[in-house]
């Protein structure tokens, strides 16, 4: 999952100050509105461009329960970490989670040498962490990963940020822990799971104004029927579909022979309902292909108020300079 937040002028211009100044340690990195903006360069401690002295002074950037990017110079080399405490909001966990991969890309991915994703303040500021990083790094560590040493809630936050990417890229990636079989095609990656027969019934008997919401049962790791309603007018949808749950859900445009596929995924959703969710909507796909279905149109939104009657009217009429074939759409918030 992207985030739709990019980098801002003002950071272009920071960086490119940062990465030209030998002697700046630190350049802290955050989200303002939609855009990531920068803070306030940190030099190195005692004048010199020593990495591990200099970690004490990323403390004063550090909050509890906010996560913020840190831009760092170890070593010649630069390193993107992203810290988001395991005690900060669901919403900002999100957001800066999805965001990570944006700030890297927009920057210059060749720039860095390496990127680090922390939970923990010591993870940040402690010398034993970076110590235990290099090591890895290096191929010296005593018999364990990195992964080894995270907490559950970092581990957590790691999975779901493999598999919104791995979901988003189709490329496969390592297993992310959290059941199912994955099937590695030549280009994609999912996750299979049980599907039952009422959720497949639901679709293969889908008509025009029909929706149909298919949910994963968490504890199982099974697809099953949230809802299905026929009738349903465009302008209704979004009034249809769960708000604090995601949904995989099937509409017919009334008066066509559209199929569109709509994922939510509420902000308050737990993180293995994103992990799950996340990783599986192209096997959700699939299935309702085995049952018959041909799905034209898809709409990947956070909240159903996202998804308006005149978005979905514009999925299946789009204006004649902007094509059909635009893959999942993110829908304008309400108001725009």
């Amino acid at each position: 999952m992207q985030s739709g937040i990019s980098v801002s002028q003002e950071l272009q211009n920071a960086f490119a100050q940062f990465t030209s100044d030998t002697s700046a340690f630190c350049l802290p990195v955050t989200i303002t509105g939609e855009s990531l903006t920068p803070k306030s360069t940190i030099p190195f401690s005692g004048g010199g461009n020593s990495f591990y002295p200099s970690l004490s002074q990323l403390s004063s950037v550090l909050e509890p329960k906010t996560p913020i990017y840190l831009l760092l110079r170890q070593n010649g080399s630069l390193v993107a970490l992203t810290y988001i405490p395991s005690n900060a909001g669901v919403r900002a966990k999100t957001l800066f989670a999805s965001t990570r991969a944006t700030l890297v890309r927009e920057l210059g991915s060749e720039k860095f040498a390496e990127t680090i994703f922390a939970t923990d303040e010591d993870e940040v500021v402690g010398e034993k962490a970076w110590r235990e990083r290099e090591a890895e790094k290096n191929g010296t560590s005593a018999g364990y990963r990195r992964e080894d040493l995270m907490g559950e809630k970092e581990r957590e936050l790691e999975a779901v940020r493999r598999a919104e990417e791995g979901a988003r890229s189709g490329t496969p990636g390592r297993d992310i822990g959290i059941g199912g079989t994955f099937n590695r095609g030549p280009s994609r990656m999912r996750i299979e799971m049980q599907v039952n027969e009422e959720a497949k019934g639901a679709l293969q008997g889908l008509q025009q104004g029909g929706l149909v919401q298919i949910a994963i049962d968490v504890p199982t790791e099974t697809l099953k029927l949230a809802s299905s309603e026929s009738g349903v007018d465009a302008n209704s949808v979004q009034n249809q579909i769960s708000s604090t749950s995601p949904r995989y859900s099937f509409y017919h445009y009334p008066s066509s022979d559209a199929v569109i596929f709509i994922y939510t995924c509420p902000s308050g959703s737990s993180i293995k309902e994103r992990m799950l969710y996340a990783s599986s909507r192209m096997y959700a796909l699939s299935v309702a292909e085995e049952q018959g279905l041909k799905v034209s149109k898809k709409i990947e939104a956070g909240t159903p108020d996202e998804v308006t009657g005149e978005r979905l009217h514009e999925e299946v009429n789009p204006p004649q300079n902007e094509g059909i074939n635009r893959g999942f759409a993110r829908p304008r918030r309400p108001g725009r």
